[in-house]
């Protein structure tokens, strides 16, 4: 079915024994059973030699399901008629998303677990939503070279089509560079240096004044405006969401479900149900639905981190539950997001990434195997922007 990346085209390659110019051949479409009555024709014409082709757009009237094409020309009797030379089925089935967010956490990620992370997504044909953390341009604890390095590492994953995103966790030094009184509470681990402070511990002005100042920072480094955001600790309100939308983000992924497992101390505040899918939220309750010009994709498909291929087959089984069955067609469209972070893929959490992502291997739209596509967060919110 059509969305907001693509039009949904159907092609059809048709070979005859001869010749069939004279007989005007052209393919209909009948429209599957519960879409609007009717049939959809388009004419077939020369590809090469007695090969002819017609390529016909489903922008309305179908429902998911098998369809019927058949392929008719006219044949010379006494009074010529058009006649079935031919049919073939295919399937029309809604979309179904997959989203590799990666969140740097505003300290130093290694060259090695950057190589792991960048083979993933080139091994597997994924692109990948990179969520950049500018705090490491805010602090003394990373240095200059690997601050270099991590920057152009994301540059490259850009020019290869990868997003960039926006990450903020509230580490003191960042906070105070950004004009702000840091705060060490309320937090969730207790570290004392703002890391797993969550950003609703500072009002909606500081928020975007926080935002504001990370905008600010990859800018002057060379990397191009983000569109799409994630709040340290998966922590946020609809205060976060306002701010974020007020920055002129069009997505974000803060959100998880109720039954996400707990980060520390500090109760999440999401009462999404297990399975939530991408919501406009309202910009009074960041659970309910609502007015906000904002893509609330929550982080349903889980955190990777420090998994196993053995430790993360039940997060398989669940993502892969959430979508149509293999060979079957999706009745509804529906989106998975997983987060990795770059700073932690080392071999056995590598196994684990690839398990999980390549499991949607046998539902791969790209491999015409069923209706599952791997897209960026800027381009689900595209998608659910139709």
């Amino acid at each position: 079915m059509p969305d907001g990346l693509e039009q949904a085209t159907v092609t059809f390659s048709v070979v005859f024994d001869a010749d069939p110019t004279a007989g005007q051949p052209y393919v209909n479409v009948l429209k599957s059973a519960g879409g609007r009555p009717g049939i959809d024709t388009v004419a077939l014409y020369r590809r090469t030699g007695n090969e002819w082709t017609a390529s016909l757009s489903l922008n309305s009237g179908y429902t998911p399901g098998v369809q019927t094409a058949r392929v008719f020309e006219r044949l010379s009797r006494t009074e010529p008629t058009f006649e079935v030379a031919g049919s073939t089925l295919f399937l029309v089935t809604q979309p179904e998303y997959v989203v590799w967010t990666l969140d740097f956490e505003g300290d130093a990620s290694g060259d090695a677990e950057l190589a792991y992370t960048a083979a993933i997504a080139d091994g597997l044909r994924i692109p990948m939503s990179v969520f950049w953390n500018p705090r490491v341009w805010a602090t003394s604890q990373v240095s200059a070279e690997r601050q270099d390095a991590m920057l152009a590492w994301t540059k490259v994953r850009l020019a290869k089509g990868d997003e960039v995103a926006l990450h903020l966790h509230m580490w003191t030094d960042y906070v105070r560079a950004a004009g702000l009184v840091p705060r060490t509470s309320p937090s969730w681990a207790g570290r004392g240096d703002g890391y797993d402070v969550p950003m609703t511990a500072y009002s909606e002005a500081e928020q975007k004044t926080l935002i504001d100042y990370g905008l600010t920072l990859m800018a002057d480094h060379g990397l191009p405006t983000p569109t799409s955001f994630r709040a340290g600790g998966d922590i946020g309100d609809a205060a976060t969401l306002r701010a974020v939308a007020a920055a002129g983000f069009n997505a974000d992924c803060t959100a998880v479900a109720k039954d996400y497992p707990p980060i520390g101390r500090i109760p999440y505040p999401w009462t999404l149900p297990a399975g939530a899918q991408p919501y406009r939220p309202s910009s009074t309750d960041a659970n309910a639905t609502g007015d906000l010009p904002l893509l609330e994709a929550p982080t349903i498909g889980g955190n990777t981190y420090a998994f196993t291929v053995q430790s993360i087959q039940p997060q398989i089984r669940a993502n892969l539950a959430v979508f149509a069955a293999a060979g079957s067609v999706a009745a509804e469209r529906k989106a998975i997001t997983v987060v990795s972070h770059p700073g932690t893929i080392v071999p056995a959490e590598r196994g684990a990434i690839e398990a999980l992502l390549g499991a949607f291997g046998p539902l791969r739209y790209d491999a015409d195997a069923g209706p599952v596509r791997f897209v960026t967060l800027a381009q689900l919110a595209t998608a659910y922007g139709r």
